[in-house]
């Protein structure tokens, strides 16, 4: 084998591998770019998706819906209080009332969810009294304190706050870094 064969296969292998290490950067490079794109895009969407004026009137009139709702829940579930005797069953139809008037800004699953509640919250009061699982009487402070959570949690308090804490700590971080 003379040089000029060497140097000619040393050649080949070396352009080969340039451009092997050049077509996986080149590789690299556009995953990277669509990846940016495909972030970017989602960022897009949220930002419209969070600032439209369709997504704020239709959270407003949620949050309507909720004040409006736990607002007559409170007045049954405080009446209950006072009258610990209570014999007649709480009247939950206000309670529907209210949903129909905002079913429009309800998912099915929370309306559904709250008519189930109205549901089980006509069993506090009246003659029967509530029993949990085991059939001990169930007190209506506990019936009440269980009521409260479940609206919390039906109604997203939890995660509409932490929801609103999180856009808070990213709009602050962006007005200090200037951005």
């Amino acid at each position: 084998m003379d040089w000029s064969t060497v140097v000619v296969s040393l050649s080949g292998s070396a352009i080969s591998g340039s451009l092997a290490a050049g077509l996986i950067n080149l590789l690299i490079e556009r995953t990277k770019a669509r990846q940016s794109r495909e972030l970017l895009d989602t960022q897009n969407a949220f930002s419209v998706g969070a600032t439209s004026h369709m997504a704020t009137v239709a959270f407003d009139n949620y949050i309507c819906f909720c004040k409006d709702y736990v607002e007559e829940v409170s007045k049954a579930l405080e009446a209950l209080i006072q009258d610990t005797t209570a014999q007649e069953p709480l009247d939950v139809r206000s309670f529907s009332r209210i949903r129909r008037k905002w079913t429009l800004w309800l998912t099915n699953e929370i309306d559904g969810e709250l008519a189930q509640f109205e549901r089980r919250v006509t069993q506090l009061g009246g003659e029967a009294p509530a029993v949990d699982a085991d059939g001990n009487r169930v007190s209506n402070e506990n019936s009440i304190q269980a009521a409260i959570a479940f609206l919390r949690k039906e109604l997203r308090t939890e995660e509409l706050t932490a929801l609103r804490n999180e856009l808070v700590i990213r709009s602050s971080a962006k007005a200090r870094s200037g951005a």
